[in-house]
């Protein structure tokens, strides 16, 4: 553990209960951070505004104020897009970017197709993640988390420039608001490697450990692999 970088986690939607089991699973080998942004949680003002890029901004100012190197900044659905943003800011500070059902299928950009994915992909979660999530939905107020769904539908992840960090995409294979085929172009077209796991789009709740160990082996590869700087 001592020398594992440290993972900073951003969650999905602002909603951090339900990345927990995945939190539990990395502690195991790692020092972990999870962020809990855009700051639903009575905050005033929030943390972050409710917006893929105002997320992207504070996690990266967050790296800077603390002094954070080294670290290996995970995002999971919305998250993930904020991750992808932050690291241009701060990639000096980055050693490994993981993309976690990486939001949205360009397919799914539309409001009929996306409340279809919606309808496929809750079908295929448990009804546990619900209490996990909904707290911090509603503490919203509903006009914030709206915009941050839009601002996650807006968003063009494909579109990003090319990063030197080392990246991993994972995805489950019943996720239908990241599938496998769109999750698998984002890699390629980032020269990522990209791992289908179990489950629908919460994977790091319903296999924490699957999700846990991958990413596990991941950090060690780019360890093994990493150039000596200077």
């Amino acid at each position: 553990m001592d020398t594992a970088p440290e993972v900073i986690l951003l969650p999905g939607l602002g909603a951090p209960g339900y990345v927990a089991p995945l939190v539990k699973e990395l502690a195991d080998w790692t020092r972990v951070n999870l962020l809990d942004l855009p700051g639903w949680n009575g905050l005033a003002p929030p943390a972050s505004p409710s917006t893929i890029r105002g997320v992207a901004a504070v996690a990266a100012r967050w790296l800077e104020v603390t002094d954070r190197r080294n670290v290996v900044l995970v995002g999971h659905s919305s998250g993930a897009q904020s991750a992808l943003h932050a690291v241009p800011l701060v990639g000096d500070r980055v050693f490994g970017l993981v993309l976690a059902g990486p939001t949205l299928d360009p397919k799914a950009r539309n409001p009929g197709r996306l409340v279809l994915r919606l309808v496929r992909t809750v079908a295929r979660e448990r009804l546990a993640e619900l209490p996990a999530v909904m707290p911090a939905f509603l503490r919203s107020g509903g006009l914030s988390w709206l915009r941050m769904v839009w601002s996650s539908v807006t968003d063009r992840p494909e579109d990003v420039p090319t990063l030197l960090t080392p990246t991993l995409v994972v995805t489950g294979e019943r996720d239908r608001f990241s599938p496998p085929a769109w999750s698998r172009q984002l890699a390629t077209l980032m020269s990522s490697r990209c791992v289908i796991l179990p489950g629908a789009h919460n994977t790091c709740f319903t296999y924490p450990q699957t999700a846990a160990a991958v990413l596990h082996e991941a950090v060690l590869n780019w360890q093994r692999n990493r150039v000596p700087q200077g």
